[in-house]
């Protein structure tokens, strides 16, 4: 039953954007996630100042490689980088390196720094580190000198803002520096993330589809070429809710409120009851508090705690800020691509708010076992299957995928065995509206946008659920007639 329990809750990850704020403190305040990404943005835009603006595309990228401490942009960039900070994102870069999984040998090599470091030096720094290693695809490392390489591939330009090869290098320029070398070697190496990527056209309209993990890591950074180029020739993105939207945010967390003069612990069974205020203690969030919110509510607070290594809000919180649907999102809203909704977050409220009371109580009875088991250190099950889901993603393996969004398919055994009538139906509930249901809605959406006039290209992104199950949103288009390609 665990492992089938587990499978639920990777499905709302897979299937469902709307995640209430996984500061679980913050949602008994009633704030829910999308207030938790606009309050990130608002201290990236106080801290602006602390690094130059020539720079900024660069890092919003290497932001997500998770080359160097992001609590970097609290101080000043603009100084010089002291000897401690680039064997900082010296390590960073090694990881990126062998996390491309095509290092065929490596040797060792000594580094001496200089107290004050140059460009130059830092150059050739990163440029002995990429030659400590032997690839599967040759760089062309031996066929060049460091700075040569640098500009050649466009990691030193000179211009722009940058600084000469002899001036101190600054914290923000080594980190741009380190920043354009891993896109450039994932690139070269043919190593950046695939992804669930398919697309459709229709006279003169096309439509790119990805799946998005709404929780993930700096492993998955960076994309693919493809990907990102399908991305940047498109007219507008559309999501399946606009994470930045507070007014709809608001209405979740109303639609989660109980109004009728009743609360969570008139719904709930004293088992259950008990439970969810044992653990709401553990994380800071008082019974009172509990007992405004509705338990599907309560339930999508704490689902994503399951899938951490220690039920830890902090780390479940910057598996969120590295979605893949954030990730976009947050780029649209920055260079002011159009973001359309398919669904929007009342929309997503409605749907769980219409889970029948057996099943709330199933879900969220289910969701406190398993985060205390993972508080306890008893069980990291959660963590390895996301792992695992990431790394599908990565290769694009969309086949490999499918046992996380059919349960029969992957517990054919316990699910005859040992489930019982009441859980069968409970979880086929679960499923139909989780996927059968929105997945027609959003077919219907991209046929929309495929038929319409005009010339008009879309990079659409919903839960990889959604795109990979039995009937899924890619069956139901090509059963209207649409070509469906899968781009890897």
């Amino acid at each position: 039953m665990k492992k089938r329990i587990l499978a639920l809750l990777l499905a709302l990850i897979m299937c469902f954007t709307l995640v209430p704020s996984i500061n679980v403190s913050a949602a008994a305040q009633t704030t829910v996630y999308a207030e938790k990404v606009t309050a990130d943005v608002q201290i990236e835009t106080t801290t602006i100042q602390n690094y130059s603006e020539w720079a900024f595309n660069d890092l919003v990228i290497g932001d997500t490689y998770g080359i160097y401490p992001m609590d970097w942009y609290y101080k000043d960039m603009k100084v010089p980088i002291t000897q401690r900070q680039l064997k900082i994102i010296m390590v960073g870069l090694r990881f990126k390196m062998l996390n491309t999984n095509c290092i065929k040998d490596s040797k060792d090599i000594y580094y001496k720094f200089t107290k004050n470091l140059t460009v130059k030096e830092v150059l050739n720094t990163y440029y002995k580190l990429l030659s400590a290693y032997e690839y599967t695809t040759d760089l062309g490392l031996k066929k060049t000198s460091a700075l040569d390489f640098m500009k050649d591939n466009g990691i030193f330009t000179g211009k722009n803002g940058e600084l000469g090869l002899n001036d101190k290098c600054t914290i923000e320029q080594a980190c741009v520096f380190a920043a354009r070398i891993v896109t450039c070697v994932y690139d070269k190496l043919d190593a950046a993330s695939k992804g669930f990527f398919w697309v459709a056209k229709s006279g003169e309209n096309t439509v790119y589809m990805l799946g998005s993990v709404h929780m993930a890591s700096n492993d998955i950074y960076p994309f693919s070429e493809e990907m990102l180029n399908a991305y940047k020739s498109a007219d507008a993105l559309a999501v399946e809710l606009n994470l930045f939207d507070q007014a709809g945010a608001m209405k979740v967390a109303e639609l989660g409120m109980y109004t009728d003069g009743t609360t969570f612990k008139d719904h709930v069974s004293e088992e259950t009851y008990k439970k969810m205020v044992e653990l709401g203690a553990k994380m800071g969030v008082p019974e009172q508090q509990l007992n405004m919110f509705k338990p599907w509510y309560l339930y999508t607070s704490f689902a994503a705690l399951a899938s951490t290594t220690s039920g830890d809000a902090a780390e479940a919180a910057q598996a969120a800020a590295l979605g893949i649907d954030y990730n976009f999102t947050t780029n649209a809203l920055i260079y002011g691509k159009p973001v359309l909704e398919i669904e929007g977050y009342e929309y997503q409220g409605k749907v769980l708010d219409s889970f029948s009371d057996e099943l709330e109580e199933y879900l969220l009875n289910s969701t406190i076992d398993e985060v205390n088991d993972v508080i306890a250190g008893t069980v990291d099950k959660g963590s390895e299957d996301l792992d695992e889901i990431l790394e599908l993603w990565r290769t694009g393996d969309a086949d490999a995928f499918k046992k996380y969004t059919s349960l029969e398919y992957e517990y054919p055994e316990l699910y005859v065995q040992d489930t019982t009538d009441v859980e069968k139906k409970l979880i086929e509930e679960f499923m139909d509206k989780l996927l059968k249901q929105r997945d027609k809605g959003m077919a219907d959406y991209i046929d929309g946008l495929l038929k319409a006039e005009g010339s008009k290209t879309y990079f659409i992104i919903v839960g990889s659920g959604h795109y990979i199950s039995d009937y899924s949103v890619l069956d139901r288009l090509k059963e209207k007639g649409y070509e469906i390609n899968q781009i890897k």
